[in-house]
């Protein structure tokens, strides 16, 4: 493919990238909506599309530091939203994971966040939403595609 198109469609995406954070999905409004600090958010939605992990590797992922890691962790398993247990492969190593009742906590978060970017295309002409939901499976379909 042509350097020159590879770079427009970069540049145009990152673009849309940040038109899209700012006109729809704010991450401040995001995390408005959920009942916990940012950071106990992210170590969730974190073992949601990671599966059970290290803790260490998820501070790692994440950008927190260990000792700023223990209070996290600490606070979810009081709330019962994580579980940490020994590696059977490795008994000086904890994994941790998302509990039922987490995901029945990122059930309803989800859903309150739905409505609210529900409420913020409501406005939207029939043929709008038509193109809209058309362009989302598409990009959706291709973007699925980067490794």
């Amino acid at each position: 493919m042509d350097i020159n198109k590879l770079r427009k469609i970069s540049n145009d995406l990152y673009h849309f990238i940040f038109f899209f954070s700012r006109k729809i999905f704010h991450s401040e409004e995001i995390m408005k909506q959920f009942p916990l600090p940012p950071s106990h958010v992210k170590l969730i939605i974190y073992l949601k599309h990671h599966g059970p992990s290290y803790i260490t590797e998820a501070a790692a992922h994440l950008i927190i530091s260990k000792p700023n890691m223990t209070p996290i962790v600490d606070n979810l398993l009081a709330d019962e939203l994580i579980q940490r247990y020994t590696d059977a492969n490795d008994r000086r190593k904890t994994l941790i994971s998302l509990t039922d009742k987490a995901q029945v906590f990122l059930e309803e978060q989800e859903n309150k966040i739905k409505e609210v970017l529900a409420e913020k295309i409501s406005s939207f002409s029939e043929e709008d939403l038509e193109a809209l939901s058309m362009h989302i499976e598409g990009i959706t379909r291709i973007m699925a595609k980067i490794e």
